[in-house]
């Protein structure tokens, strides 16, 4: 595998920024080198953006000893010059801190360049301070230098990789990998800054191998997974596969390569996937298997979807899933992280000088607002979000604490072929592959818009980069969101327009709408359309004509039934398919079928004929032994069992199961085919008797051949772990020191003093 030279790297260090491109040098200083930097700022600086009192070494061998002045000069200018006429009033504060004995060796950073001629005069004026025994330069091309040899500084500094040429710092394969990771975000990364939060991601991920990232919409969990899977990539040469679902996750982890999986919205987008959290449930054990080989893996979601599938998860598989929660509170950002983020965003953006000018004064209280996130920044940065926006202080608090208001607001005044582009993205679930093609239903429901397959693809590409994004994904192209909160603005636009929602429901596949609407209002939180009484008929007629033989159809069309359908839509459902109760079956495992899920929502409503109920709780009692299956305790399954059946069913387990369980697990041991983790294949067993244990929890007896059944379990995973690491692991990894963080001083200097320059 080739490796690009990189002789002629070039960061844009001048985009940074005058406190994020001193951050960076207190980094090199303090990460990089070594030492503990005592930063200050601005006016309370004394003439120092850093100090440190230790010993120093370069990598030429040369030492330095004393006290360490560092001063930070910081151009706006792409080409700037440093020389020594700039230096005047750094000169006079060098002088005042040399006779204190504060500056033995003065450090300064700039990322302007630095000629030879330059060097040696700023040099020779600095050292002509008699206290000042050494002073040493560091130019634009020298700090270019220090990144490009150091990928820890890139791991520790991410936006770093949106200011250079990622194909001269990583090989071919990798800059492939990370071209697609950037592409998703378009140009977010470079706009990125050092957060509390990532700084626990990063730790977690080097302790743990595991972090899901956890918060409310427009916190910025998306930027940092990929901050992430940027510096692994950089820093570990680990292969970075971000996956949509648990079943990618095991088809394509390889015990044999470094690897990084990045899981986003991991238990659904908007709302909860019930059917992904239990399928990420029954992969949890070889998510555990996979970290312990070395992969590292990072889960977003925000916080109420992790609620709301909390229940449907066996955390005790993966017992890093509570170790290594990071959650995002945007309101607990410090004022440092807020301004950084904001003035990142406007700085960066494509706002005009004319319109960074007029909102300067206000910046300081956008930032401060309990309603700011990353996501308001990135929108106040863009003209296409503020370009009916009146700067003042009463609009600017109502553009922040109203912000699905102003999207919806900005949707609802587009022009046809702009909102005929959202419609097209909207109908496919968020990812509209390219080139585009439509069906006959979608091109009549954009055309009903007002818009024209053509005119929708011009939409496309005006709305890239705002709205949309065309990012690379598996090696093709498609379209998506550019935020989650952007599809949720539009399903709010969708669901408040009768005519608007015809078309939804007419022109988007039903898979799409299983996991977007619910049919009725069933208080599910984060559902995109509710669906009115007056067209069930839509959904149902839609329902009739999929293909339920394929397992996975049917498996969405089951759990839709279960948790998105009011009483009134399953009375028509089942009118449309009398035949339908015939076809559900009670199978193991009872927490991962879909059928008893149906079966439970249909007797809650009383639409569940009784002679049915107790065929499937007949069936339930026989699972519950020779699986055994403890999944008939769950809340959501009691609902089909009467008190005198659970009684039953448990006496029996008692009588039946519990004190033959040597020959249940010696049954299980027989069957193991030594190309399954053992942890991960006897999970259900020991999951399943650590259940009835709780059941039975006055029964002396039955705890104690339970609790003996759960020590021979563990004896016997003990002794086919070893055959089986010999033969599938090596130590890939490296141990990694822990990332240092490091507090911020208060800065009296406004931030935004060069925001619009």
């Amino acid at each position: 595998m080739s490796k690009v030279q990189a002789n002629e790297i070039n960061y844009d260090l001048h985009s940074l920024g005058w406190k994020a491109f001193q951050s960076l040098c207190s980094t090199i200083v303090s990460e990089i080198w070594g030492q503990t930097v005592q930063t200050f700022f601005d006016s309370r600086d004394g003439g120092r953006d850093g100090a440190f009192n230790g010993n120093w070494v370069n990598k030429n061998g040369e030492a330095y000893s004393g006290t360490f002045t560092v001063q930070c000069k910081h151009s706006v200018k792409n080409d700037s010059l440093i020389k020594i006429s700039d230096l005047s009033s750094e000169l006079e504060k060098a002088r005042r801190l040399a006779k204190k004995g504060l500056a033995d060796n003065y450090f300064l950073f700039s990322n302007s360049k630095l000629t030879g001629v330059n060097d040696e005069a700023i040099r020779h004026e600095f050292e002509k301070i008699p206290e000042i025994k050494n002073c040493i330069i560091f130019g634009g091309e020298r700090i270019s230098q220090i990144i490009r040899e150091s990928k820890r500084l890139r791991m520790l500094v991410p936006r770093i990789y949106g200011l250079g040429d990622l194909s001269q710092i990583m090989d071919e394969r990798a800059y492939e990998q990370a071209h697609e990771i950037i592409s998703s975000l378009g140009d977010d990364l470079n706009k990125f800054i050092i957060t509390d939060a990532y700084r626990q991601s990063t730790k977690a991920l080097i302790e743990h191998g595991f972090v899901i990232l956890l918060g409310e919409p427009m916190c910025g969990k998306s930027t940092i997974a990929a901050a992430l899977s940027m510096g692994s990539l950089d820093e570990w040469g680990c292969s970075t596969i971000k996956v949509r679902n648990a079943d990618e996750f095991v088809r394509h982890f390889n015990p044999r390569e470094k690897q990084l999986f990045w899981v986003d919205d991991a238990f659904g987008p908007t709302q909860i996937d019930i059917g992904s959290a239990i399928e990420w449930s029954k992969t949890f054990p070889h998510v555990n298997a996979a970290i312990r080989c070395g992969a590292k893996v990072i889960f977003t979601s925000r916080d109420y979807v992790y609620r709301a599938a909390k229940p449907y998860l066996k955390e005790s598989a993966l017992p890093v899933m509570k170790e290594s929660q990071v959650v995002i509170h945007v309101e607990k950002l410090s004022k440092d992280e807020r301004e950084q983020i904001l003035y990142n965003h406007i700085k960066l953006g494509n706002q005009t000088i004319a319109y960074k000018e007029k909102i300067k004064p206000f910046l300081s209280g956008v930032a401060s607002d309990k309603n700011f996130s990353p996501e308001i920044a990135r929108r106040l940065g863009s003209s296409f979000f503020t370009n009916k926006l009146s700067i003042s202080a009463i609009e600017l608090t109502n553009y922040v604490q109203k912000p699905l208001s102003m999207l919806c607001e900005i949707i609802n005044t587009m022009d046809n072929s702009s909102r005929s582009a959202l419609a097209l993205v909207f109908m496919r679930g968020g990812n509209l592959p390219c080139p585009v093609t439509t069906t006959v239903e979608e091109e009549k429901a954009i055309s009903r818009i007002g818009g024209t397959v053509g005119s929708a693809i011009q939409g496309l590409e005006s709305l890239n980069g705002s709205i949309l994004i065309n990012s690379i994904k598996e090696g093709g192209y498609s379209w998506s969101f550019k935020h989650p909160t952007i599809r949720d603005a539009f399903a709010e636009v969708v669901a408040s327009n009768p005519d608007l929602m015809d078309i939804y429901l007419t022109g988007a596949p039903l898979d799409k709408l299983f996991s977007e609407i619910s049919c009725g209002n069933v208080k599910l939180k984060g559902v995109s359309v509710i669906v009115p009484a007056t067209q069930y008929h839509i959904v149902i007629d839609k329902i009739s004509r999929f293909d339920t033989k394929q397992w996975t159809n049917k498996s969405s069309l089951y759990r839709f039934l279960s948790y998105r359908c009011d009483k009134k839509f399953l009375e028509q459902f089942l009118i449309s398919f009398p035949d339908f109760l015939s076809k559900l079956h009670v199978r193991s495992y009872l927490y991962a079928d879909s059928d008893i899920n149906v079966l439970s929502r249909l007797h809650e409503f009383k639409l569940l004929p009784d002679s049915i109920r107790v065929d499937a709780v007949s069936k339930i009692k026989e699972l519950a032994i020779e699986t055994p299956d403890s999944g008939f305790l769950r809340d959501n399954v009691t609902l089909l069992i009467s008190e005198s059946e659970m009684r039953d069913i448990l006496q029996t387990i008692k009588e039946d199961l519990i004190p033959y369980l040597k020959d249940v697990i010696s049954d299980w041991e027989s069957n193991y085919d030594r190309e399954d983790e053992p942890d991960a294949y006897f999970y259900e067993l020991q999951s399943a008797l650590k259940d009835y244990k709780d059941a039975f929890e006055t029964c002396e007896e039955s705890q104690i051949y339970i609790d003996s059944a759960l020590k021979r379990i563990d004896e016997t995973i003990n002794d086919l772990s070893y055959d089986y690491h010999s033969k599938h692991t090596d130590d890939i990894w490296s141990d990694r020191d822990e990332v240092i963080s490091r507090e911020n001083d208060v800065d009296i200097r406004s931030i935004f003093d060069d925001v619009d320059s």
